[in-house]
This record gives C-alpha cells, structure tokens and sequence, in this order.
C-alpha cells in the first residue's frame, strides 16, 4: 500500500498509510466511531494502563444508552451512564480511570490476575489501595458486578506491592492457610550483600521464593542465582523455591512445605 493514502480503520475513521501507528490508535478511532460519550474501557483500558495479567483481544468501550453501535474489531458495553469520577484522559483519548478499569475487571478475572493487576497499578502509583477500596464500596452498594470479590482481595493486601501473577497467587494461597502471613518484598542484608525475598518470616527465618521461568530460566541468572541461594544458606536461612505447578496443582504440599520449615524454626 503507498504511503500518503487515507486507509479506513472503521466505518467514517481514517488514518494515514506510512504514518506512525500506536497503541492507542485503534482505541482513539473505536471512541470515534461510537460517538460522544464513548469510553475505552475494559481490557483495553488496563492495557493502556500497562496492567499486568490481563488479556486482550478486541477494542473494548463504553457507550452509553441508547446507542449500540457494532463491528468485528470492538465489544461495546452499554451503560445508563459513567460517572465524571470513573472518566479521564491519556493525551486526547477517552477512558476509564485506573480505579474504573480495575472494578470493571472484576466481574470476570480470576482472583490471581486480578490481584496482579491490582499490584501493578498499585507500583505503577496509579492506583492507591485506599481509594480503590473507597471507590470500590461505592459502586459495591450499587450493585456493580464484581466489585464485592474485589473488596475481600483488598481486605487482605497489605505492604509492598506484588510484582508477578506467580506472587499473587502464591499470596491468596497464604492467606488461606492458618499459617503466620509473611513480609512482602522483604530486604536481607548478608556478609555476601543485599538481597530481596519475595515472602519472608524474617524472626524463623524462613523466605519462600516464588521461582517462575520468565525470571530464574534464564543461563545467565543461573550461576548469580546459586550464589544468592548459597549466601542464604550460609546465614542459617531456608529458602523454598515455589514454581507456578506446585502452587496451582500441589497446594496443600506449598502448605506443608512452610509449615514443617517454620515449626523447625521455632
């Protein structure tokens, strides 16, 4: 296709050929085709929000009653309204608040996804805990999907953010046990230097590790990896490493694991 033509991105929306394209530009020309009023929202909002574990496969909006308009590229969820609160803007484009995007999520995440997306928005200081859990009650009381599992997840989030699906499913299957819950994120410093356990009961002296592919996998974290491993061990630590298979197929053994480590500890 030459450069310099009008190409249609949807019914009366055109871009530019040969022109730079972005992670918005579907979005923005969505919000164009629906109308006034018309919001990014969903998955697509979290994606532009940069959520972790949140999958996207058409333009999600939010078009407001009566109009319904549809096409192949888009799901459109249809609304009496959306309030001022749950609206704003990245650059020109139209979207649902973090805090918005995170409540319509609920509705539909499992909890371990929903959660990461949680973390991320918390460390991506977009979202505080507090004002999700503020705003969260309000639409809770109007009878919105989903927001009723996301305040019992925020009831038990505490501490530094989580920082992977992994460590947020590890941490529900922790505060299921009867077991002491753990530091988050927790610093130790060694004769080696200073390293970082995912969870952590720093007075037993126990860290659980959660050890997924993406971050241990790698040749080169290997050797660096065992050396962190043998500095721990040196220092009378034990360390459990926990991977995505243990937590999802064997979680009652994850919870013998660290109940035999702490009562060893005791």
């Amino acid at each position: 296709m030459s450069e310099g033509l009008w190409c249609r991105v949807l019914p009366g929306v055109f871009r530019i050929t040969g022109a730079a394209q972005s992670q918005a530009q579907l979005p923005m020309a969505a919000t164009l085709w629906a109308g006034d009023g018309s919001v990014v929202s969903h998955a697509t909002a979290a994606t532009l929000w940069g959520f972790t574990g949140v999958r996207e496969r058409k333009v999600e909006l939010w078009v407001p009653s009566p109009r319904n308009p549809k096409h192949s590229l888009v799901a459109v969820h249809r609304g009496t309204r959306i309030d001022r609160a749950d609206r704003d803007l990245i650059g020109s484009l139209p979207i649902t608040t973090p805090i918005r995007t995170l409540i319509d999520l609920s509705a539909r995440m499992d909890d371990d996804r929903l959660l990461a997306a949680v973390e991320s928005a918390v460390r991506a200081k977009v979202v505080t805990r507090e004002r999700l859990a503020v705003r969260t009650k309000i639409l809770r009381t109007s009878g919105r999907p989903g927001a009723g599992r996301l305040a019992e997840l925020l009831e038990g989030s505490m501490g530094p953010a989580l920082e992977s699906t992994l460590e947020a499913k590890v941490w529900l299957l922790l505060r299921r046990t009867r077991l002491p819950l753990p530091e988050r994120q927790f610093w130790v410093s060694l004769p080696g230097g200073r390293f970082r356990l995912d969870f952590a009961w720093p007075e037993a002296r126990v860290g659980l590790e959660c050890d997924g592919w993406e971050h241990h996998g790698r040749r080169t974290a290997f050797a660096p990896d065992r050396a962190r491993l043998a500095e721990f061990a040196a220092a009378r630590w034990r360390i459990l490493p926990v991977t995505w298979h243990a937590c999802t197929r064997e979680p009652d053994r994850v919870e013998r694991w660290l109940r035999d480590a702490l009562a060893a500890a005791a």
